[in-house]
């Protein structure tokens, strides 16, 4: 799709909201969505995922100064969160759609077409590196099955479809998310067992060191913790399918607090037990027993229900854009459209889990610039755009450009590390 045409069904879209601008409480009750719970549910399954997995090997690069960055990120995170809702309803007539939405209120087509760019890479990447690594696992795990990678990537593929095609919003969906919020307690609780039964272990002694700073590795150490909270790609969907939206501040607040504390608690003991020895995932380094079996059992499941909510996410846009919608296509063609388009979808995220080369590592490139771009530096931008600066206090300023700075460099030196695992990739490819 041309980028043209996106930004025009956009100010096609917004023309069409401009109309239907109401003068109601935009922040009143909606009892047909769902609970406050779920919403939190849905956060928590997003944002916590299988990152939570290499935080002990992130403390191993950055020295335990990356528990106090990860607090920090936590707040950063919390803060631009609640700005970028208040985005959504600042003409104070209608509520925004959509993050693209917003950037186009904000900075016109630029800023649509930036976060535009930057969304799409993440609500498609992310399942797109969830199918390859439920599939690579599947593989490891189901040993006397003679099935290919590609096939076990296709068969998890299959799987994620039932629940994308089947419901129709995030409503639907955050049924799902509470078994995967579920899913990565249970994975913390395995890291956390192992790491505590191998912490007088021999085979470590005398081998493990600890940093309390690496200062050399401190900018990826910021990097790889501040990407653990990217989830604001789902953030204005979530909120849509809430019943309370007054309880947004509180909700978001809760779930990546929630988020935090799994990942102090897997992060702690993982880099006590293993420090400079402690590999990402941590489930390398764990003892390789049936608990370890079920942690392997547990992100397969875990990756396996994100994945809908991300691709969700995706869609609903997708469909809003080319006007897939019972008033103007009919109830029965509706969920033709729909069903067909979601099919395409999932088809085209495993085609290419299936057969770009070092897609990983391209994918990091785009997550690093996507995740921080969307976490720290666009809210705030569009904030002051939207909203202004001027009532803000001199000590909210500074915290708005550290969180920027922060952004910028999280973004950059990501980067530049996945530039380099790209090179090497090449390069490796040419050696054989």
């Amino acid at each position: 799709m041309e980028k043209n045409e996106v930004t025009e069904m956009y100010d096609a879209a917004s023309i069409r909201s401009d109309k239907e601008s109401i003068t109601v409480d935009l922040m009143a009750e909606r009892p047909e969505q769902g609970s406050n719970f779920l919403a939190y549910a849905n956060v928590v399954c997003v944002v916590a995922g299988t990152g939570t997995l290499g935080l002990p090997y992130a403390l191993r690069l950055g020295g335990w100064i990356g528990v106090g960055i990860l607090l920090l990120s936590l707040l950063m995170s919390i803060y631009t969160a609640i700005l970028l809702m208040k985005c959504l309803y600042y003409n104070g007539k209608y509520r925004l759609s959509s993050y693209q939405e917003i950037g186009r209120h904000a900075f016109g087509r630029a800023g649509l077409i930036a976060v535009w760019f930057f969304h799409t890479s993440i609500v498609l990447g992310a399942p797109i590196m969830y199918m390859i690594l439920s599939g690579t696992e599947m593989k490891n795990l189901v040993t006397g099955a003679d099935i290919s990678v590609k096939a076990w990537i296709w068969i998890c593929a299959a799987i994620i479809a039932v629940p994308f095609v089947a419901v129709k919003t995030l409503k639907e969906v955050a049924v799902m998310s509470v078994f995967g919020a579920l899913a990565t307690v249970v994975l913390v609780i395995v890291a956390v067992r192992g790491s505590i039964m191998d912490l007088n272990n021999p085979k470590y002694h005398g081998v493990v060191t600890h940093d309390n700073v690496v200062l050399a590795n401190l900018p990826t150490t910021i990097a790889s913790i501040s990407i653990c909270f990217g989830g604001n790609v789902v953030y204005m969907h979530v909120e849509e399918a809430m019943r309370y939206p007054r309880s947004w501040n509180r909700v978001v607040a809760a779930a990546l607090a929630t988020c935090s504390i799994l990942y102090v608690a897997t992060a702690i003991p993982g880099y006590l037990t293993y420090g400079s020895e402690a590999k990402s995932p941590i489930l390398s380094n764990l003892p390789q027993d049936v608990f370890t079996k079920v942690g392997t059992v547990v992100i397969i499941v875990h990756v396996i229900l994100a994945a809908p909510i991300l691709l969700t996410s995706f869609a609903l846009e997708f469909e809003r854009l080319v006007d897939i919608t019972v008033a103007r296509r009919g109830k029965a063609m509706e969920r033709v459209y729909r069903t067909v388009v979601r099919l395409i979808i999932v088809g085209v995220c495993g085609g290419i889990a299936c057969t770009v080369p070092y897609f990983g590592d391209f994918l990091s490139l785009l997550g690093a610039l996507g995740n921080c771009t969307l976490i720290f530096v666009l809210p705030i931008l569009c904030y002051f755009k939207l909203i202004g600066w001027r009532h803000l206090k001199w000590y909210e300023l500074i915290w708005c450009a550290i969180i920027v700075v922060i952004g910028v460099i999280s973004a950059v030196i990501g980067s530049i590390d996945a530039i380099k695992a790209l090179r090497d990739d090449f390069q490796n490819d040419k050696s054989h």
